[in-house]
């Protein structure tokens, strides 16, 4: 609900053309961030759950090294992004960079934050890992939105940028302190070797995972500018896409506790993996179909919550809707392959997801604007959960709900 609310008083304290500016500048930010993490946030979710056991030194050694890292790494990408803008002209970025320049600060805010909370997650601290992101972080915007208009500040593009920049930062110093506190419980032990593991192929197939994931959840917005050049389409864009987000909840509120289980538990056995991976499946799919009811039914209500314009977006929030639900029905097969030493099936399987969202986006967006991107995600997630589904089965022997539908046994 925080988040919700923030969302929609950044939407209503600003115009749709303002708003746009500023999704674009963070799909932007998003995409920057990954490549600043470089795979090392998965690296700790699978990891650091088979290091508690008693090998704290390694332990505390990965989460200093992949900070360290993002810190260096953030200071050569946005200086790196900022000069390429400035100095080469790129359509749709090097008119904006005003905007971009606070936007790189927003780079580093971004990666450190979510490296740190899924440090708490892999540490199993669930819900410490969640309170930033879920409450202090749409709290501090609502706040922020309230204070600028209190002193009567333009809600333009610049200024949404900034306030997030400021309540990222805030957010980035209160998780950071939180690892800190955590850390100190788990001090190299005296009868350890500190010896430095070698990740290096495990983290580049994490980081080639993380750009595709982050590219098929942002290719169609930055290909909707190229066709549509009004940035509010790209604006009731996002906000359809918000809502259509909320079927993914109950998929990501079950990764707040699956991925650290199927690392602790690689060598047990396929028994186990098929249980936790059939009951979590049931349990995202009940979840999930209420609320697909709840858009359809109440769509058009919400949408026009932001404003008359944003109506336009129903359609389009029906089609991803639909596209998010097919995630929590095949099962989390993605994330057995991440936390079980198959991350390079995964990564294949993104990047065949990927080619076929820039092909459908590519050909339905000219025709039918945001409703052909809507459709492009659908008819992609479709062909991804499928193949996702085989290839789980093949290298790992667990059956989603969809291969035991057509083989029954």
């Amino acid at each position: 609900m925080l988040v919700f609310i923030s969302n929609l008083l950044l939407v209503r304290a600003s115009d749709a053309d303002s708003y746009g500016l500023y999704v674009h500048v963070f799909n932007w930010v998003s995409i920057l961030s990954v490549v600043v993490l470089g795979g090392r946030d998965d690296l700790v979710l699978a990891q650091l759950p088979r290091y508690t056991g008693g090998q704290r030194s390694r332990l505390v050694g990965l989460v200093r090294a992949a900070n360290r890292w993002i810190l260096g790494a953030s200071a050569v990408v946005g200086l790196t992004f900022a000069l390429l803008v400035h100095w080469i002209p790129v359509e749709t970025l090097s008119d904006h960079q005003p905007l971009f320049r606070p936007g790189m600060i927003a780079v580093y805010l971004t990666a450190a934050l979510g490296l740190n909370q899924l440090v708490l997650q892999a540490l199993n601290h669930i819900r410490l890992s969640q309170v930033v992101e879920k409450l202090l972080k749409p709290f501090l915007l609502i706040l922020g939105v309230v204070v600028l208009w209190l002193f009567e500040v333009p809600f333009s593009a610049r200024a949404l940028v900034v306030l997030s920049c400021v309540v990222l930062g805030i957010c980035c110093g209160v998780v950071g302190w939180l690892v800190f506190r955590k850390m100190q419980t788990y001090g190299p032990a005296a009868e350890e070797s500190a010896r430095a593991d070698r990740h290096g192929v495990k983290t580049t197939y994490f980081f080639l995972i993380s750009l595709l994931t982050l590219l098929a959840t942002k290719i169609t917005m930055l290909i909707l500018p190229v066709y549509l050049p009004a940035t509010r389409d790209v604006g009731i864009f996002n906000i359809a896409y918000r809502f259509a987000d909320i079927l993914i909840f109950p998929f990501f509120l079950m990764h707040t506790v699956l991925p650290q289980l199927f690392a602790r538990h690689t060598l047990t056995g396929r028994a186990y993996t098929q249980s936790l991976f059939s009951e979590s499946n049931k349990l995202m799919t009940l979840l999930s179909l209420p609320l697909l009811l709840v858009i359809v039914g109440a769509g058009p209500l919400l949408l026009r919550l932001y404003g008359p314009e944003f109506s336009a977006g129903y359609l389009a929030m029906i089609y991803i809707s639909l596209a998010q639900f097919l995630f929590s029905a095949f099962g989390p097969a993605n994330t057995i392959l991440m936390m079980q030493d198959r991350e390079k099936y995964s990564a294949g399987c993104l990047l065949l997801y990927v080619a076929m969202l820039a092909g459908t986006s590519w050909w339905l967006i000219p025709g039918r604007g945001i409703t052909g991107g809507a459709l492009a995600i659908l008819i992609s997630s479709a062909g991804y959960n499928i193949v996702l589904a085989v290839v789980v089965y093949r290298v790992c022997g667990v059956r989603s709900p969809f291969l035991g539908w057509l083989f029954p046994r």
